[in-house]
């Protein structure tokens, strides 16, 4: 890791990244006094560049926090993103063509060209539906959570017998 533009050494890098991954979605604030504690606790750090330090074990946390959610992203219980079919589907005859559940949906599973259309499904949260209420004309569908329920549990049957 580089300090101060300094390559150094951290004793107990992946343990101390770690501990603080098991804070990942608390305030980054309540965050950084954990990664520091457990960095002094294994490695020497002088108190006139302990704030060098923190900067760089502040960068190598984000990339590891940043890849934990994207391996948390791509799997839900277990079973590959991919393999579960959840994601809206959007009746064009019914579209108006307003837009709103692409202005609402945080995951960039719409795309708009005058009409909504699905682009990105596995972007989409299992199981969360709320961009159906946002549609005005209804032209927004998902399968049941019944569906839902019964596809989980024969994709998590399968997978935990691939294991």
């Amino acid at each position: 890791m580089k300090v101060g533009g300094l390559e150094v050494g951290i004793s107990g890098l992946v343990e101390i990244l770690e501990k603080g991954l098991e804070h990942m979605d608390d305030k980054d604030d309540d965050i950084r006094p954990v990664l520091l504690a457990e960095l002094k606790a294994r490695n020497y750090v002088p108190s006139s560049v302990e704030k060098e330090y923190m900067t760089a074990l502040w960068a190598e946390y984000k990339k590891a926090r940043a890849q934990r959610r994207e391996d948390a992203a791509q799997s839900y219980k277990g079973i590959p993103r991919d393999a579960i079919p959840w994601f809206p589907k959007v009746d064009p005859k019914k579209c108006s063509g307003c837009s709103s559940c692409v202005e609402f949906c945080s995951q960039g599973v719409f795309t708009f060209d005058g009409k909504s259309h699905v682009a990105k499904p596995y972007n989409c949260v299992v199981g969360k539906s709320s961009c159906r209420a946002f549609c005005p004309e209804k032209a927004i569908s998902f399968p049941t959570h019944a569906e839902l329920k019964r596809i989980i549990q024969e994709l998590g049957e399968k997978y935990n017998e691939q294991r």
